[in-house]
């Protein structure tokens, strides 16, 4: 636990291990705790401690695994992810269940797999809302585009945001859910780089980071673009389905273990870069066919 002030705690979890993600322990007039997938051990501690109010940032099971635990304390998460946390079939259709994989015993294996539950919701988030705990005080900032509910934390007195899965992994941004968007995705990184805090406060590795965050934010961003480089070569060479193109992996390269879920994802996050292309007039789609519109090169991108 790093201790940012007297009231404001970061529990980070070492790496990236799913299902588990870096949260923030506030002990004030309300104790608070944001987001609750931490290191067991952490949990342990957790559990012995007054929580007045659970925040989820979104509504992904790495970031509200451990809510059921606490019975007891308000939740609150933005309103545009109520569906996935509130409804394994709209989880599973979020993950690309249904229009890519019409299979339930793959989606039974999926949702057991990824520890999928159900949270309360006792209060909705939205864009703006101020959340007063005592001494200290948070604003959302609603930052969508790796889910539609997906929101950040500005402790504007403190100086830093908490940008939850705007993380700058190495991998780069996440956006393998079907309503997943790349303009608001973009749009939030960048917000988060015009808002121009002292510091930022990452919801996976190293937690708190200073040095150079912008520099990094934009580095984190343009993987994006790379990826979307890969997919329209892949697109100017005749690979012209989504199924053709996601079996060239221009998004992880390597898919990891369980290939069948990591393809899943692999499908998904190249059908969000064919859906960004359509609507900024780059591509068509003719039936099951995607392609370049006339005239523009694979070099352009």
């Amino acid at each position: 636990m790093i201790k940012i002030d007297k009231h404001i705690n970061v529990i980070r979890f070492p790496g990236f291990e799913y299902p588990h993600c870096n949260c923030m322990w506030i002990e004030d007039e309300i104790n608070c705790l944001i987001d609750t997938s931490p290191h067991k051990d952490d949990l342990n501690f957790l559990m012995t401690q007054r929580v007045d109010l659970i925040v989820n940032s979104h509504g992904h099971i790495d970031h509200y695994q451990y809510n059921h635990l606490f019975p007891d304390s308000r939740v609150m998460m933005h309103h545009a992810d109520r569906a996935i946390a509130q409804s394994p079939e709209k989880y599973a259709e979020a993950f690309g269940f249904y229009e890519l994989v019409k299979n339930p015993v793959v989606e039974k294996y999926y949702l057991d797999a990824v520890h999928y539950r159900t949270t309360k919701i006792d209060e909705f988030l939205d864009e703006g809302k101020i959340i007063n705990l005592g001494a200290t005080v948070m604003q959302t900032v609603h930052l969508p585009g790796h889910s539609p509910g997906h929101s950040g934390f500005l402790f504007p007195e403190k100086g830093f945001i908490f940008t939850a899965d705007i993380d700058l992994s190495t991998f780069g941004p996440w956006y393998a859910n079907i309503n997943c968007s790349l303009t608001e995705l973009i749009g939030s990184i960048n917000r988060v780089i015009e808002m121009k805090p002292e510091y930022i406060v990452t919801g996976h590795g190293e937690g708190i980071v200073k040095e150079n965050y912008s520099g990094r934010l934009a580095q984190y961003r343009d993987i994006v673009f790379a990826r979307q480089k890969r997919i329209v070569d892949l697109m100017y060479n005749g690979y012209n389905t989504l199924d053709a193109i996601a079996k060239m992996y221009p998004v992880y390269q390597q898919l990891p273990r369980p290939e069948i879920i990591f393809y899943l994802y692999e499908q998904v996050m190249v059908l969000v870069h064919l859906r960004y292309l359509i609507q900024t007039g780059s591509v068509i789609q003719d039936g099951e066919g995607y392609y370049l519109e006339e005239g523009l090169k694979a070099s352009l991108f």
